[in-house]
């Protein structure tokens, strides 16, 4: 990536066909119009060899997991915005004509398992049809280190957002409960810059909130 004050650019490497630069410039706008706050794509540039995008700087910026691992005062205020944030973004109609059905995503993951047997396989497919249908927007990896915020002017923004997809919000709130609740450890202090206790109280001011 390269930056200056305002823009960052984006520079996929050269073997990179053009379509995927141009998906990412889709899907920012996509989601731009469905109302959610991004660091917003402008454009497709190049720089004679590579094709890119140029984003929106956020700058000075800090993740909610980080920001929290630096000052514990700051979990409760902040995990009352995540939920706020996560209860708008599931109540947002998605864009079905850009982003695909989260349970395509997640049956696809279980048929590509080496660790499951068949039956196991259809046995988890099933529960994952049987979850009922919505066309909501689902970020797909939603976690407190997937949300950043302008340190200056407290406006925050979603990101990482490949894996957004439509469904139904229990999938999105299923894997946040796996974040807080189930990871390991070293998983939480390599993710989140935190024990696995604060994880914990996390999920506990989550759940009240959402």
């Amino acid at each position: 990536c390269k930056s200056d004050s305002s823009k960052m650019i984006k520079l996929y490497a050269d073997f990179m066909p053009f379509s995927e630069p141009q998906k990412e410039l889709n899907v920012s706008n996509a989601l731009v119009r469905m109302g959610l706050n991004i660091p917003r794509a402008h454009r497709m540039v190049t720089d004679g060899k590579r094709n890119g995008v140029e984003f929106d700087r956020i700058a000075p910026k800090k993740s909610i997991a980080r920001a929290i691992s630096q000052d514990p005062a700051l979990l409760e205020p902040l995990t009352v915005k995540f939920a706020k944030m996560c209860r708008e973004l599931h109540s947002t109609e998605c864009d079905a004509t850009v982003f695909g059905p989260v349970t395509d995503h997640f049956i696809s993951i279980v048929n590509q398992s080496d660790d499951l047997s068949n039956d196991e396989k259809a046995k988890i497919v099933s529960f994952i049809n049987s979850v009922p249908v919505a066309t909501t927007c689902c970020h797909g990896d939603i976690h407190i280190g997937n949300v950043i915020f302008n340190t200056d002017t407290d406006e925050f923004f979603w990101i990482d957002l490949s894996g957004f997809r439509h469904g139904n919000p229990l999938f999105d709130v299923g894997m946040f409960y796996l974040c807080c609740m189930v990871s390991p450890e070293e998983m939480a202090q390599r993710l989140f810059h935190m024990n696995l206790e604060s994880m914990h109280k996390i999920w506990e001011v989550f759940a009240r909130e959402y």
